[in-house]
């Protein structure tokens, strides 16, 4: 992607009101002291608006501070709150051991495994996801 398509993506995103049923949005995380971007959340909503899928990035100098934890569960909990999503789906690469950590950390549970290709490798993954609790 070069910078301008870049700085045209982030401008799109910035226009994004919510959850678009059928399209990816990102979410810019950012520390609070601070408005530099340093992750971001992907967020799919299925068509029929009762599940979604997230999936998420993190500067590695970032990492570890809690910063992508926090996040999930505020895009989780709005989620829950504000749309009909009963389920939310986190699906990342057996290999990739901080996600499934995170994944674990934000109360997703491991509900299967897939085969899949992932930049021409033949891999694993893992699909775990959370439910709405009842009120």
């Amino acid at each position: 992607m070069t910078e301008q398509q870049s700085v045209d993506f982030l401008l799109e995103m910035s226009r994004v009101i919510g959850p678009i049923p059928g399209k990816w949005i990102q979410l810019g995380i950012t520390p609070l002291e601070t408005d530099i971007l340093v992750g971001d959340i992907g967020l799919l909503l299925e068509q029929n608006g009762e599940a979604a899928e997230i999936g998420f990035t993190l500067d590695r100098q970032y990492q570890g501070l809690g910063l992508a934890t926090e996040a999930v569960n505020l895009v989780v909990e709005a989620l829950f709150s504000s749309t009909e999503v009963r389920k939310v789906r986190g699906v990342t690469d057996a290999r990739n051991s901080a996600s499934i950590r995170l994944l674990g950390r934000t109360d997703f549970v491991k509900v299967s495994e897939q085969a899949n290709m992932n930049r021409g490798e033949a891999c694993t993954e893992y699909v775990f996801e959370r439910s709405k609790r009842a009120a």
